[in-house]
This record gives C-alpha cells, sequence and structure tokens, in this order.
C-alpha cells in the first residue's frame, strides 16, 4: 500500500482538476472565448504615419477601446502591430431585440411618435397640460451683393441694429489686402468690394425677411415638432397627443449584455438595433475626433471675390489639391490657419487655445425653440474639468464680443459669437441631427486620437459562417478522438482504454486552460487554434503509443509485466519529453514571428505540446503502474495487460540430435 500511495494521489489530483474543469463548464464560469472567424464580426485594420512613436500607438489603442466599449461589444480584441492596430469585434452582429414587461405612461400622436414617458399616469398628464403652442418670428437679413442670409434674429429691432452695426473697412487678410470688405464688430467678412463705394453701397442694400415658426414647446416632453403651418395646424397637432399606457418595451441588447436602449415599439427598436450595429461602430473607430477652439479673425463667405483665391492651410479631402492636415496634433497647434466650415465659409483662426482634453464629459442633447430662443436641433453640451475650466473661463472673457470656432478634425462646425464668460459647462452647436451628436459626445467621452490613423482593410464574417466554422471543428476533433479510440483499443486493449481517457483528460484540461486563457487575458479561440489543439491530439497519441511500445520491448525480452513497466516508462519518457520540447520549441518561434491567427495556432499547439507532459507523467504513468500490480487485470484473457503488449515469450527451440553420428 505504501508503495501505491504517491500513484493514487497522482490520479486524484488529476481527476480533482478535470471534476473542477466540468463544473465550470457546467455553470458556465468556464467558456472558451471565440475569435471571429469562430463566432461572427467585424476585423479592422487601421495604420498610423510611419514613425509613429509607441507611446501614442499604445493611446489611440486606448481610445478606440473606450469607443468600442460605449457599444457593450462583448470583449473586442484590439492590439497594435508595428504602425498598425487590428481590432477584432467577434459577435458584433450579435445584438438582439428582447421584449421586457413594464408599465409606463407616456405622451404619444396618432402615428405612435413618443414625446416622452414616466412611471405615474398623474406625470404624464401633468406634462401633457404644460405643451403650449408659441409663434417665433424670424428676421433675417438679406442682399444681393453680401452674403449675410444665415444672420437670423428674433426681431426687427435687433435685425436692424445688426445692420447699423456692419461696417466698411479695407481688408489686411491674405487674398483680399487692399479691398473694401462689409464686415461685422467680430471681423466676420460678407463680401468685399475694389471700391469703398462699391462697398458702402452693398451695405446700403442690406434689407430684412421675416419669417413665422410654429412650434409646441414644453419642459416635461422631448423631441416636440416644429414647422407648423400656422397656430391652427399646431393645435390639432397639441390636442392629438394623448397619455397611453404600455405595459411592455423592445430594448436592444449588445452582444455583451448591455442595454443600448429601449422603445415603445418593435420597429423603433429595430432602428436603433441597425444604428448601433457594424456600419456606424467602423465609422466611429478610426475617427480622429480631434476637438479644438480657435479665435475667428476673418470669414471669407462663398460669394466674396476673393473666396477662390483663398488658399486653405489643409483638408482632409485626398482628392483636392490642397496639403493633407498633418497627422501630428501640434503640428499647427501654434500658427494661424485657413480652414473650412461646414457651412461653407473659409476662416481665418489664431492658435489653439482650447482642446478637447479639457473636456471631463459630453452629452447629446435637443434644443427645443422657446419663446425667447429661436434655434432648435440638436447639440452637445458639455462640462470642463477643473483646469478646462479656468482656461475656458479665461478665452472667453477675453473673447467677449467675437468669434471662437469649434472645429472637429480640422474642420469648423460652428463660430459663436462669445456673449459673455463662461465657467464650467459649455455647448457645441452645428448641423447636427440626433445620431451624429451621440457620435461626437462618443468620441469626445473616449478621447481623441493622438494620431490621423488610415483604414487599410475591414472584413465581415457573418455568425452563420463564424458556427459553421465551430461545429466543423468540433467534429473534426471528436471524430479523431474517436476513430484514434478504435484503433487503440484493438491494438493495445486495455492499454488503448487507458490511453482514451487520458486523452479525453487531455481534452478537457485543454479547453479549461483556453477558456482561462481568455478570462486572463482576452485570448480568444479562433479555428486556427482548434487545428493546432486537433494536431496536438495526434501528439499526445504519440507520448501513449512510445510508452506502450517500448513496454511490449521488455516484456519480449522475457521480463514480467510489472517489472516492465518502470524501465520502460523511463526510457519512454525521455523520448516522449525530446520529441514534445521539439514541438514546443517549433511552435514558440512560430509565434514570435507569425501574426494574426496563425499566432493563434502557435500558441494553442504549444501550451497543448506541454499539457501532454503533464497528463504523460501524472496520469498515464501512475494508471498502467496500478495496473499492473493487479494479477487479474494483467492476466485478463484476450484484454489484460499481458495481451495488451503481446506478452508471451516465444518458447526456446528444441535441439534435434544430428544424424549419422558416432554410435
Amino acid at each position: 500500500m505504501r508503495g501505491t500511495k504517491w500513484l493514487w494521489t497522482s490520479i486524484v489530483f488529476v481527476g480533482v482538476l478535470v471534476l473542477a474543469s466540468l463544473v465550470g463548464f457546467a455553470s458556465g464560469a468556464l467558456k472558451p472565448l471565440l475569435g471571429l472567424d469562430l463566432e461572427g464580426g467585424v476585423s479592422v485594420i487601421l495604420q498610423a504615419p510611419t514613425g509613429t512613436p509607441d507611446t501614442v500607438m499604445q493611446q489611440a489603442l486606448e481610445n478606440i477601446r473606450n469607443r468600442v466599449d460605449a457599444f457593450g461589444v462583448g470583449e473586442p480584441q484590439i492590439f497594435v502591430s508595428g504602425q498598425n492596430i487590428e481590432v477584432q469585434l467577434p459577435g458584433l452582429a450579435k445584438g438582439s431585440i428582447q421584449e421586457r414587461a413594464k408599465t409606463q405612461y407616456c405622451l404619444v400622436d396618432p402615428k405612435d411618435v413618443n414625446y416622452g414617458c414616466v412611471g405615474e399616469e398623474a406625470g404624464a398628464k401633468s406634462a401633457l397640460a404644460g405643451i403650449s403652442v408659441i409663434e417665433n418670428t424670424s428676421v433675417c437679413l438679406a442682399s444681393n451683393d453680401l452674403t449675410v442670409e444665415n444672420l437670423c434674429f428674433g426681431s426687427k429691432t435687433e435685425a436692424q441694429k445688426a445692420i447699423d452695426a456692419l461696417k466698411v473697412s479695407q481688408s489686411t487678410a491674405q487674398g483680399a489686402a487692399g479691398q473694401w470688405c462689409v464686415e461685422s464688430p467680430t471681423a466676420a467678412s460678407y463680401g468685399c468690394f475694389d471700391t469703398e463705394k462699391a462697398a458702402k453701397a452693398a451695405k446700403a442694400g442690406v434689407s430684412t425677411t421675416s419669417s413665422t415658426d410654429v412650434c409646441l414647446t414644453g419642459t416635461g416632453a422631448v423631441n416636440l415638432p416644429c414647422g407648423f403651418a400656422d397656430k391652427a395646424a399646431a393645435q390639432e397637432a397639441l390636442d392629438a397627443i394623448t397619455v397611453r399606457s404600455f405595459d411592455k418595451e423592445y430594448c436592444v441588447i449588445s452582444s455583451d449584455g448591455v442595454n443600448l436602449g429601449c422603445s415603445l415599439t418593435q420597429e423603433e427598436a429595430q432602428l436603433r438595433l441597425q444604428n448601433t450595429g457594424q456600419s456606424r461602430l467602423l465609422e466611429l473607430i478610426g475617427t480622429t475626433a480631434r476637438l479644438e477652439q480657435r479665435e475667428v479673425l476673418a470669414t471669407l463667405v462663398p460669394g466674396d471675390p476673393s473666396f477662390s483665391g483663398q488658399a486653405l492651410t489643409c483638408d482632409s479631402d485626398p482628392q483636392s489639391v490642397t496639403p493633407d492636415c498633418p497627422a501630428d496634433e501640434n503640428a499647427l497647434k501654434d500658427t494661424d490657419v485657413w480652414l473650412m466650415g461646414q457651412d461653407g465659409n473659409k476662416y481665418h483662426m489664431g492658435p489653439v487655445l482650447i482642446t478637447g482634453t479639457a473636456i471631463k464629459k459630453a452629452t447629446a442633447v435637443l434644443k427645443t425653440a422657446t419663446s425667447t430662443s429661436l434655434s432648435s436641433g440638436w447639440t452637445v453640451s458639455f462640462d470642463l474639468t477643473k483646469d478646462g475650466s479656468a482656461v475656458f473661463s479665461e478665452v472667453t472673457g477675453r473673447l467677449i464680443g467675437k468669434q471662437l470656432a469649434i472645429l472637429l478634425d480640422n474642420e469648423v462646425i460652428s463660430a459663436p459669437t462669445v456673449q459673455g464668460q463662461i465657467q464650467g459647462t459649455g455647448v457645441i452647436t452645428g448641423n447636427f441631427d440626433k445620431q451624429r451628436a451621440e457620435d461626437l459626445a462618443t468620441v469626445l467621452n473616449a478621447g481623441a486620437l493622438p494620431v490621423q490613423l488610415t483604414k487599410l482593410q475591414t472584413l465581415t464574417v457573418s455568425a452563420t459562417l463564424g458556427e459553421e466554422s465551430l461545429r466543423q471543428g468540433i467534429v473534426a476533433g471528436l471524430v479523431g478522438l474517436i476513430l484514434l479510440f478504435l484503433y487503440l483499443l484493438f491494438y493495445y486493449r486495455l492499454l488503448g482504454v487507458v490511453a482514451w481517457v487520458g486523452m479525453s483528460i487531455w481534452a478537457i484540461l485543454a479547453l479549461s486552460l483556453v477558456s482561462l486563457a481568455g478570462i486572463a487575458f482576452g485570448y480568444s479561440l479562433t479555428l486556427a487554434g482548434i487545428a493546432g489543439l486537433v494536431i496536438s491530439l495526434g501528439i499526445t497519441a504519440d507520448s501513449y503509443i512510445v510508452f506502450f511500445e517500448r513496454l511490449k520491448d521488455e516484456v519480449r525480452n522475457g521480463k514480467t509485466a510489472r517489472s516492465a513497466v518502470q524501465p520502460a516508462f523511463k526510457r519512454a519518457y525521455r523520448t516522449i519529453v525530446a520529441a514534445d520540447m521539439v514541438t514546443f520549441i517549433a511552435a514558440v518561434v512560430l509565434y514570435l514571428t507569425a501574426v494574426s491567427s496563425v499566432r493563434g495556432f502557435a500558441l494553442t499547439l504549444g501550451v497543448a505540446t506541454l499539457l501532454d507532459l503533464f497528463v504523460v507523467y501524472f496520469f498515464k504513468r501512475p494508471t498502467v503502474f496500478l495496473i499492473s500490480r493487479s494479477p487479474w487485470l494483467v492476466s485478463m484473457r484476450g484484454f489484460g495487460l499481458q495481451s495488451g503488449v503481446a506478452a508471451d515469450v516465444e518458447p526456446m527451440p528444441v535441439p534435434v540430435p544430428v544424424a549419422g553420428g558416432a554410435e
């Protein structure tokens, strides 16, 4: 018994590991993280300019990870390879819509457009009672010679004040030097002329046009409409809004189980699912989202004679003759620039005053028209950091009455006039729809990329194709295991059963290691990784065959099965270690020199090879040793150890007398 204690301890130790693995698989705590080719999803390769420092690449990787995490994508694989960043998003296409029970009271119109929901009926009725019809009059400037049609005011008095504030002065700006321009008090140019007389005539020709916008407004509702023909039409729309109770909602759930938002109807949920799907995420992954604020020194509108002659400092259009904007975010930081705006104007701006790093939190907000504010639409409000708030306060206090341009990736998205000193918070306005405002808020929260990236490749793998690949990989492994079992059972009898149990233990522990690797450092099992496991299965089978064949040799040399086991294992294990080390070294070299999925193959091959040494020593060795000590298992007719190693010793030949010998 003393001699078998450590043999049993070794087997029990392996059994505990196997049992723990099976419990982990059954409970869901252990589960291999599947790669792109098995689960489906999207792979994107982004390239940085040559010579980009490693620290910048790592910062870009972290910011991309933050953007991906905002979409709730399960276990993204993001890594740097030289000047490339590869983003693999397994399961991205597996978002789903879940129907959930929830009682709420909503303001809806006959077309089921939702204007807000609350948990209590009284709250919904109070919000409905707070909605009213307002009539906003907008007075805009008009001119045949100047581009002033975008200048609108809340009253004719304010519009006239703006006209009176226009001035004619001789320009010193590049491209318009010596010309006479009509400008605002903040030096925004609306048109330039060769003579002062022509400029004054253009100013005198400025008139006003009035328009009325009828809207619904209320503090307890959202997304209220505007643009009614008259108050009667707006009142009719208001009267059609009712309070309705809903007992269910449809929620969009990402592949990682994150709730991305709920809707009252399945159609709205389906639209939300599409908006949070592949195309939108792919658009955001490589967006630089570099936010800057600069003082506006001059503005050229398309109707200005010098507009076409004014060259831009840079742009992002690869088809234009204008130089591309530099990838280095600091290249233009301290210089004056001419850049294009979303409104089609060209802006002359000073050095960068504020950057996106000053923003602590950004939120997409729908601004509705009120009696005191005509503007409406989607904006992005932001809260500033402590240091950012101090800088913003100083800048806005210094630029009161002047324009402060807001730029995103070297494009002016708005250039509002600073009305007063601002502290702590701010608002980015532009021609935003809901999705664009939400996307801008997402990238501002995640942080701008410190380098401009070029999208080299985008590969989409369907979930159906991934499932088929996984099924074929599992089938290949099972078929290989069954064929090996039948062969070993026929050839080695009881030892074949030992080999089959050992390879099953190896397979369970191999999957456990793959699962733990996914939990520990995000390793995902790919089709190449499965190929490495299947090949390792053959290596494991070779280890058993080497031992069994060596055992045969010892028995045929006249030793008993019991006495042959120890020297046979000692000699066989040296051979097994040497062979496995050769395979392991090859796997290490392949891992260090290969890229992408080939590294997955090398990793599983190397780890599975080391696992083979563990199972051989801690399971196969003690099991065969214990079998050899049981006379019944050794001599079992047709199936025992002796039958498995062909242990029948050939009889020595009997000497035959030579004929014709001496008498």
